[in-house]
């Protein structure tokens, strides 16, 4: 006879309590706000920004970790300008977190055309489609006790590095779509999972 607190025992056999498999104990879902187009910005221009705070109100020490989903992404830059969007995300866990602002970029998706005029038989005007598909990111937060909370923030921010020209047919556009956080949980035992 198997007896645990995270242990079941029933006539169908013993195995592990629903209690001690992860569980997804928040979620938040965000959509970009600026999708389209785009103008110069030699500073970072939040596409999305969000966070989630979640409290550990178990008796039991809890391991935690994020999971980053984003959604696919599309750019379009005309030559010889560059765009890009950096993702960045920041965690701080404590009785009263406060994650500060995400700096570091984490990731990153962006694209230059640079056509060359050396000749005059040379391409005087380009331009550049570039997508990616959606990806996942997983984010070991570590173990919180009873009554402590954690604090996660992520921004997708677009800029321009580099020089930039506004042609006569000039397109530039961004499309950050959404991103989804995804908060889960598991009993934290002896230091382990």
């Amino acid at each position: 006879m198997c007896t645990a607190e995270f242990m079941t025992s029933t006539t169908k056999g013993t195995g592990f309590s629903p209690s001690w498999m992860p569980r997804m104990v928040a979620e938040r879902m965000s959509a970009s706000g600026r999708d389209g187009s785009t103008e110069r910005a030699p500073d970072g221009i939040p596409f999305i920004d969000t966070d989630i705070l979640w409290t550990n109100t178990t008796d039991d020490p809890q391991h935690l970790h994020m999971t980053v989903h984003r959604a696919s992404r599309s750019l379009v830059s005309s030559n010889p300008n560059t765009v890009v969007i950096d993702d960045a995300y920041s965690f701080d866990v404590g009785l009263s977190p406060a994650a500060p602002i995400p700096a570091v970029t984490n990731n990153g998706f962006g694209a230059r055309l640079k056509a060359s005029r050396s000749t005059a038989t040379s391409v005087l005007f380009g331009r550049i489609f570039r997508d990616i598909p959606d990806w996942v990111t997983n984010v070991d937060i570590g173990p919180i006790d009873p009554g402590e909370s954690v604090h996660f923030r992520y921004r997708a921010l677009y800029s321009t590095p580099g020089q930039w020209r506004t042609g006569t047919s000039a397109r530039h556009e961004m499309y950050a779509r959404w991103a989804r956080l995804r908060l889960w949980a598991a009993p934290w035992v002896n230091g382990s999972i």
